[in-house]
């Protein structure tokens, strides 16, 4: 069970126990929304949350996008920390996970909701933001993500498997290498929506630009 204590790295171990319960609880809403969007095609590309407390006590938002062939589906688990903040994880079995402090859904509510509670907030991020387009670098421990509404900023907990992100920058305040670097991450967010994908595998490498001499 995920405790407020809990590292990113910790949260992220124990959630990846509990997917098996997860998957086979999805079982039913899934069949469920493919009988759905056989009757009803106007549900498409519309993100829907399920929600889940699962045997061994941890919370689930998963979020699901039906697209004409395909459910994709991203699992947030969520809990508050000990100063009372909500955090979550993005969690992936075959690739990177994602960490998000309060900070990231602290900046967010300041740019897009600043009303309701912070679960309501945590909700709205992740139906918005369920399609995560990611990039590293070489030289450093960087990361950054590209989202929906934005762009978000992190550094590896665990090299290549999980990611602390701390910093949440909406479209208008990105930097010219930013918007560039946003372009392809839009790209690899729309490819996470095909069918013969695995979420979370194309975490691509990037090259810093060169400090001016």
């Amino acid at each position: 069970m995920i405790v407020q204590t809990h590292t990113p790295e910790q949260v992220v171990r124990e959630a990846l126990r509990d997917m098996p319960a997860l998957w086979n609880k999805l079982k039913d809403p899934v069949t469920r929304m493919q009988r759905q969007l056989r009757k009803d095609k106007s549900q498409r590309l519309v993100p829907q949350l399920f929600e889940y407390r699962s045997p061994a006590g941890n919370n689930w938002l998963v979020a699901m996008l039906p697209t004409k062939k395909v459910i994709s589906i991203a699992p947030f688990v969520w809990y508050r920390g000990v100063d009372g903040y909500y955090r979550a994880a993005r969690v992936v079995e075959d690739g990177v996970c994602h960490h998000i402090s309060h900070h990231v859904l602290e900046q967010y509510a300041e740019r897009f909701n600043r009303t309701g509670d912070g679960l309501t907030r945590l909700k709205e991020f992740i139906r918005e933001n369920m399609c995560f387009g990611t990039e590293h670098c070489l030289q450093n421990d960087d990361v950054r993500v590209g989202v929906a509404q934005g762009f978000l900023i992190g550094k590896w907990v665990v090299p290549h498997q999980v990611v602390q992100l701390i910093t949440f920058v909406d479209h208008g305040k990105l930097f010219p290498d930013q918007l560039e670097q946003m372009e392809r991450l839009d790209q690899q967010r729309f490819e996470s929506t095909r069918p013969v994908r695995i979420p979370g595998y194309n975490v691509k490498p990037w090259d810093m630009p060169r400090p001016r001499v």
